[in-house]
């Protein structure tokens, strides 16, 4: 099994009136892809979902947009926001 790591996503002001935090710390495995995060998120916060269609989401893994299957690493800020 793969060592466990922390990955911290951050909310802007939309996300954060659902969520109610600025910044959420996520355990996974290491080398987790992107979408298991993004998956983990709306499941966790599924009101997300319901108010915002794809598409109208902005992402980006230490400052860099992602892509589908881009690994994450121990130490990962992931921002979230309505766009």
């Amino acid at each position: 099994m793969p060592p466990s790591i922390t990955i911290q996503v951050t909310f802007d002001k939309t996300l954060q009136d659902i969520t109610g935090k600025a910044s959420h710390p996520v355990i996974m495995s290491q080398n987790a892809p992107f979408m298991f995060l993004l998956q983990n998120i709306f499941e966790e916060y599924p009101e997300i979902m319901e108010k915002y269609k794809p598409g109208e989401f902005g992402f980006t893994i230490n400052g860099i947009p992602p892509k589908e299957y881009s690994p994450l690493f121990d130490g990962d800020v992931v921002a979230f926001k309505i766009i």
